[in-house]
Order: C-alpha cells, then sequence, then structure tokens
C-alpha cells in the first residue's frame, strides 16, 4: 500500500502543495501571493496543477514499468 501512495499520489498531489506552501508563505516580492497577504482567498490554477501532478503521475509509471527490478516488481 506505500508503494501506490508513493508511487500514484505523491506525485499527483505533490504540485498543488508546493505551489500553495510556496504562495502561502514566500513574500509577494519572490511571487507569493498578494491575497494571502491580505488574509483574502486567491483561486487555484487547478488545471495547472493536475497537468503537473499527471506528468510526474506518467513519468513515475513509466520508471516503475521501464525499471522493474528497481521497484521490487509491483
Amino acid at each position: 500500500m506505500i508503494r501506490v501512495l508513493l508511487l500514484i499520489f505523491v506525485p499527483l498531489f505533490l504540485p498543488a502543495a508546493v505551489f500553495v506552501i510556496w504562495r502561502t508563505f514566500v513574500p509577494p516580492k519572490f511571487g507569493g501571493s498578494e491575497a494571502i497577504a491580505r488574509d483574502q482567498w486567491e483561486p487555484l490554477p487547478w488545471p495547472w496543477l493536475l497537468g503537473c501532478g499527471g506528468v510526474l503521475m506518467a513519468i513515475t509509471m513509466t520508471a516503475v514499468v521501464l525499471f522493474p527490478e528497481i521497484f521490487g516488481g509491483i
């Protein structure tokens, strides 16, 4: 079960998590959110985040298929 978590869910949700953390904690001068600095909500770019997650998941699944000996023959 941990392999499924690491190989599918982590690559799928990692871009969204990194984006939210980056926009929350980085000052607006360096690309952080001005809306969060004013305690307001800001919409997330879901198509971009889901696309990046899908690409990372596809790369992970391709690596699992091409190199099964590394991943223990899932």
